[in-house]
């Protein structure tokens, strides 16, 4: 009886575990179907993409979605510009304020994105009135917002490296400290820098309240509009959006593992002297 109690145990976690998986898959999975089945089925039609051709046909499909694009591609790179430098220079010369930085990386949270648009409201218009006016002042909130997950992914891979280490060996071999950052540093910190780029990219795709208050048109505020005239189209286009950001995932994870999976050319160094001794 005393060794049937650890089986089963065993099996009562397993069994645990794996409705636990189910249940979750099933809470992700349904939405995302039911979005499906309603914006590519009519009634009396059945499956149909004419819902999706509708709101591909629109006149304001093609310039808002480029403008998210080149939004969320501008606010990428302008978040690793400034967070991978931040944050080296943390790690390297200023450890003790990381705290600090991580508790103020948070403040997006906290901070509702009404409040934060009003205050840069009253503050730009009152020094820069025209910036808000443009659909680029939109790069700086996506940065803001993003703040803490890419701080964190960033935080994360420097912290499974060795920075010092690295750092010191390419400047004692006479590196300087632009190069050591570039071509020692950033290859190390190549899955870390985009997965962070990911969920900057994905999150400025996805952003809609900050583009309403600032009266700005982006691919969000294209979904709402279309939805109030034709639910099944923008639910076929919400699919299609969730899609693609599920094949940039893929590409992205896979090109984060591709260094894992070429031979090193350290390792190919010992084994061809052993062959030559």
């Amino acid at each position: 009886m005393a060794a049937v109690t650890p089986a089963w145990r065993r099996q009562l976690k397993t069994t645990a575990a794996t409705a636990v998986l189910i249940i979750a898959m099933a809470l992700f999975f349904t939405p995302i179907a039911a979005s499906a089945w309603f914006g590519f089925t009519l009634p009396g039609k059945g499956f149909t993409t004419g819902s999706l051709v509708l709101a591909l046909a629109s006149a304001d499909f093609a310039p808002q979605l480029l403008l998210t694009l080149q939004l969320a591609v501008l606010s990428t790179i302008a978040s690793l510009m400034l967070m991978v430098q931040t944050l080296l220079w943390l790690h390297l010369k200023r450890p003790r304020l990381l705290r600090i930085a991580e508790w103020l990386s948070v403040l997006p949270y906290v901070v509702p994105a009404i409040a934060l648009v009003g205050g840069a409201s009253l503050f730009f218009r009152a020094t820069i009135p025209g910036f808000l006016v443009s659909p680029y002042s939109l790069v700086p909130f996506y940065v803001i917002l993003s703040l803490p997950l890419v701080y964190r992914t960033l935080d994360a891979g420097i912290r499974a490296i060795d920075v010092h280490t690295l750092f010191d060996a390419s400047t004692s071999l006479g590196a300087t400290a632009a190069q050591t950052v570039l071509r020692v540093l950033l290859p190390n910190l190549r899955p870390a820098v985009l997965a962070a780029s990911l969920l900057c990219g994905v999150i400025s795709l996805g952003e809609y309240a900050l583009a309403a208050l600032l009266l700005h048109n982006t691919f969000p505020v294209f979904l709402l509009a279309i939805g109030t005239s034709s639910p099944h189209a923008a639910a076929a286009l919400s699919f299609i959006v969730i899609i693609a950001t599920w094949l940039l995932l893929v590409v992205a994870l896979s090109a984060a593992s591709a260094p894992g999976r070429q031979s090193s050319p350290l390792r190919k160094e010992p084994a061809r002297a052993s062959r030559l001794s």
